[in-house]
């Protein structure tokens, strides 16, 4: 393992009072240095892997031969699992040979799993949601720097370069509860305080982005949709424009791309598809929202049905699989994801082993309501093409406890009140041809997760 690649996974995940004793110390590194040669070696070959599938393919076969091997080899669960998959010339297109894993199997392997020792790796855990248990896993310690290499390969879309400063919007405690942001010199990371983030809170962020002259603002869709709400409502705009945004864990809704195009003008939107896992890593397609080509360096994606044949049929529903390549002291092979995803483009030597979905849905945090026919009905089809709808509304959130019915939570705007709820309210049950009634609850604001997070739809109705 690389001291750097080390370096900075353990920062990363160091307790926050010890990270923030560290902080100055690291900031004195220089940038070039900061994640070392890896991390260049791995953004130089993801560039070419962009554009030259022969180069893209052999890399990913080596990288599957490989982990093929090393299971097999370091593991008799791997063994017994892979047979004869792990020869040397397994190829591609054989994958849908090797039998597919789920967390639960996972789960009960345990450490017969694991491949490399103990030393080398570090705890990861899922969040667990919908009554589900959060799942404890291990992951190579040197991972972050490989990781970072495809996160700012795909930010570089914006103009993002490594040791830009970004205004960061996740579920961040602040050392003074009574403080609006935190700064990070190790990261270049301004961390801004998610909750409660009410008007006051977001002309500060405003004021510091603009002192440090930021252009990045990087976290929870819907921390960034509060934050430029604040701004949309007190007629400001930030003296130096934002260039990029760069969402993560949650979906990007068609609303809020509409807020951000109106308060960041000059933002490039660029998400990206992950998992603690480490088995797949997707960027969002420019000008296709909700399109998502799969990185095939780092790793495997492959979409399934419910038999386990490859989906070929562009529109085709499936189960997304992953086979990971940037961590594999526990190696993750074809292993279940939980998500489902619509075909766009199936992986091929020609296009670099890269596999293009649409309509990506997670497997937490469920993004659909049900309707009394017992149809799904996507959080997409319940944002307003005309969001003068949304007037009068500082927030909102669905929340279901049985079929055909909804209650729409609020938190209304100044001026705002229940007229504007019903007004929304009527409008959603016209759009989705009374499949659901909609019942509004004013609130005094909108619960966020542990982490920070504003769930569109709060799904209660099990299965």
């Amino acid at each position: 393992m690389r001291i750097f690649d080390i370096a900075r996974s353990a920062y990363t995940s160091t307790p926050a009072p010890l990270r923030r004793r560290l902080a100055p110390l690291v900031a004195l590194v220089p940038s070039s240095l900061r994640y070392g040669p890896a991390f260049e070696r791995w953004r130089h070959d993801i560039r070419r892997s962009q554009t030259d599938p022969v180069f893209a393919v052999d890399r990913a076969q080596s990288q599957l031969r490989s982990l093929l091997a090393k299971a097999s080899t370091g593991s008799a669960f791997w063994r017994h699992l892979l047979g004869a998959a792990a020869l040397a010339s397994f190829e591609l297109e054989a994958l849908a040979s090797v039998p597919i894993t789920t967390k639960q199997m996972m789960r009960e392997a345990g450490d017969a799993a694991r491949v490399d020792a103990l030393s080398s790796l570090v705890q990861a855990t899922t969040s667990g949601s919908n009554g589900e248990a959060p799942f404890a896993f291990l992951i190579d310690a040197d991972r972050s720097v490989r990781e970072f290499a495809f996160v700012t390969s795909a930010w570089a879309r914006a103009g993002y370069r490594p040791g830009d400063a970004r205004a960061v919007l996740r579920g961040f405690r602040i050392d003074d509860a009574d403080a609006a942001y935190q700064w990070d010199p190790a990261l270049n990371e301004l961390r801004l305080a998610v909750f409660p983030l009410g008007p006051a809170d977001a002309a500060v962020m405003a004021d510091e982005i603009e002192r440090r002259r930021i252009a990045y603002i990087h976290g929870y869709p819907s921390a960034i949709e509060l934050f430029a709400r604040h701004l949309d409502k007190a007629g400001r705009r930030l003296a130096q424009p934002i260039r990029g945004i760069f969402p993560i864990s949650e979906p990007v809704l068609g609303h809020q791309r509409a807020l951000f195009a109106k308060v960041f003008p000059q933002a490039d939107i660029v998400p990206f598809y992950g998992m603690s896992e480490k088995v797949a890593f997707a960027v969002e397609r420019r000008g296709e929202p909700g399109v998502y080509t799969f990185e095939a360096l780092y790793g495997l994606a492959e979409l399934v049905d419910e038999d386990g044949r490859f989906v070929e049929t562009p529109g085709g529903e499936g189960r997304l699989l992953g086979t990971g390549f940037i961590s594999t002291g526990v190696p993750f092979i074809r292993y279940d994801t939980g998500d489902r995803a619509r075909l766009v483009e199936a992986p091929t030597r020609q296009n670099g082993w890269r596999l293009t979905v649409r309509d990506i849905a997670p497997r937490r945090k469920p993004d659909f309501l049900i309707a009394r026919d017992g149809g799904r009905i996507v959080a997409t089809d319940l944002v307003p093409e005309d969001l003068t709808l949304l007037r009068g509304l500082a927030e909102w959130q669905f929340v279901q406890n049985a079929p055909g019915i909804a209650s729409l939570r609020y938190v209304p705007a100044t001026g705002g009140g229940a007229s504007d709820a019903e007004r929304l309210a009527r409008m959603l049950e016209a759009r989705t041809d009374g499949r659901l009634r909609f019942d509004p609850e004013q609130v005094a604001s909108i619960a966020t997760g542990a982490h920070g997070k504003r769930a569109f739809i709060v799904q209660h109705i099990a299965g």
